[in-house]
């Protein structure tokens, strides 16, 4: 039975938590600006001074009530809403001389991006290794990074230049640049696919704040009291902020105790991955134009295979040969579906990246000791909910260029600055790559021929499987050949390098407003 919500649900403090967790910053452009700690005494004042310009998760919301209210009375003007969140390596905190940061319970946020990533399957040497990395990188010092979001590039300098006055010679910026939502193709990134599309729902009550919504995430599913939109399971808050009641691995719908990080301070604070993922747009248009041309099929359909939806967002669970775009413009139906209705991976290929990701309804080895198939799968989904991310990435660099596209070779930078937000780094995000994303045996139902996601997936080393470090950055995907609805799988096809290469990131606790002000500022 589904958790009765007329009971009431914890009330959330959006007063305290940083804007862009739970509901997102609004934004077309973003300033990524990563710092280091000049002078501690500075900085403390700096962030005292900085407090009233962080953006909280209450004032997020009512910015999107404002813009609901515009696009009900349909009007298009641009509302000139900036964002500001920060968040802290663990090197900026023991830089600040914060207390017991021993205790902080997650090791993957202790040892940074940067230890972590060869476990991630990133490249060891070359292109894509942290030696090589534009920020984060071990021949970088990064304290802590700071998020500008606006409208407009004028916007964000605004903001950017009125915080750099506030923190004079406190700090030293080591890394700026600038993310942008693409104009031509707003919502898509830079391979073409509607992104952000399937975002967890957040149980809480809001009704303190905001009396006209007693929650944070409606249910809006008629068929599914247990979901926000469609497809979007309703998951307790500690997955994703401290403090809260943590989602359980044996329990999709009833509470688990509260997660506290390790430090009590920690409380409505969370952890955020930040990667720069490079793209290479014309070397990956170039390789699925050839394969389906050697494969005998439609070049959008091979791609969309290997994403699991079409370039519009349309799942290919739903429209497995062709692409309807109408699927991708009702929030009621993009991310209806679950992956018990393609069981034999005929529609939605095994290793297709959005399968890999989020398995759904897949059975896992969570849920490969139950007796029937119906027990399997809910074990299965129930700890799947327990690795979900809040996402909240946006583009960087501009799209491709004639001479690009005629050479089928980059010659700029452009790629995705990826982010999400997690209670637990190396339990969600680092189990996501490790456990399904690299792992050319899940889901088990492909008998270990699923190969590797194709568009996330790297090749590397993956201490959770055993696999070693390599140069050889090849893989396989299996599941390009339309096998729909019956028919052989075909031979996996082989992606010889990498279409997106780990370029620079890092592991930030994102605190709380009164920690700011009160632990780290003290």
């Amino acid at each position: 039975m589904a958790f009765d919500r007329s009971q009431g649900e914890v009330e959330l403090d959006l007063d305290q938590v940083q804007g862009d967790v739970l509901v997102g910053l609004q934004k077309d452009f973003q300033w990524f600006i990563g710092f280091t700690i000049a002078d501690v005494a500075k900085f403390k004042i700096f962030l005292k001074n900085l407090t009233p310009h962080l953006t909280t998760a209450r004032t997020v919301l009512e910015r999107e009530f404002l813009i609901q209210a515009q696009h009900t009375a349909k009007k298009h003007d641009r509302l000139n809403f900036i964002g500001t969140n920060i968040g802290f390596t663990i090197t900026g905190l023991q830089a600040l001389g914060v207390a017991d940061l021993s205790q902080i319970s997650d090791t993957s946020f202790k040892n940074g991006l940067a230890q972590q990533s060869a476990g991630l399957g990133d490249p060891a040497s070359g292109a894509g290794a942290p030696s090589q990395w534009v920020v984060g990188g071990t021949n970088q010092v990064l304290h802590g990074l700071l998020l500008i979001t606006g409208p407009s590039k004028d916007s964000v300098d605004h903001a950017r230049t009125v915080i750099s006055d506030l923190a004079g010679t406190s700090w030293t910026v080591v890394y700026d640049e600038l993310g942008l939502t693409r104009a031509q193709d707003r919502g898509h990134e830079h391979f073409g696919f509607l992104d952000g599309v399937s975002q967890p729902s957040v149980r809480g009550q809001i009704d303190q704040f905001f009396p006209h919504r007693k929650f944070l995430t409606p249910a809006q599913n008629p068929d599914d009291p247990g979901q926000g939109l469609p497809g979007s399971d309703l998951l307790w808050p500690g997955a994703f902020v401290f403090g809260y009641p943590s989602q359980q691995s044996a329990d999709m719908d009833n509470p688990g105790p509260a997660v506290d990080g390790g430090l009590g301070w920690m409380k409505n604070g969370t952890f955020m991955v930040f990667r720069r993922l490079k793209q290479l747009v014309p070397e990956f248009d170039a390789f699925v134009a050839a394969s389906a041309a050697t494969l005998n099929m439609d070049a959008d359909l091979l791609a969309a295979r290997m994403v699991g939806r079409w370039k519009s967002g349309a799942p290919m669970v739903t429209t497995p040969l062709q692409d309807d775009p109408t699927l991708a413009e009702d929030d009621l139906l993009v991310n209806d579906f679950e992956f018990s209705q393609d069981a034999a991976g005929r529609r939605c290929p095994y290793a297709a990246h959005i399968r890999k990701s989020y398995p759904r309804n897949d059975i896992t080895p969570a849920g490969t000791a139950k007796t029937n198939d119906f027990d399997r799968r809910a074990a299965s989904e129930a700890n799947t909910q327990t690795r979900r991310i809040m996402r909240r990435g946006i583009p960087f660099g501009g799209d491709v260029g004639d001479d690009e596209a005629e050479q089928e070779k980059t010659l700029i930078d452009r790629g995705l600055m990826f982010v999400c937000y997690q209670s637990s780094i190396a339990g969600q995000f680092e189990f996501i790559l490790q456990a399904w994303v690299n792992n050319p045996g899940f889901p088990p139902a492909s008998g270990g021929k699923a190969g590797f996601d194709p568009i996330l997936g790297q090749a590397g080393a993956d201490p959770l499987l055993g696999r070693p470090g390599t140069d050889n950055r090849a893989r396989n995907f299996g599941g390009a050949v339309v096998n729909y609805p019956t028919g052989p799988t075909g031979d996996p096809i082989t992606l010889a390098s990498d279409f997106i290469v780990p370029t620079g990131g890092g592991y930030f606790l994102v605190p709380s407003i009164d920690a700011v002000e009160t632990v780290l500022a003290a």
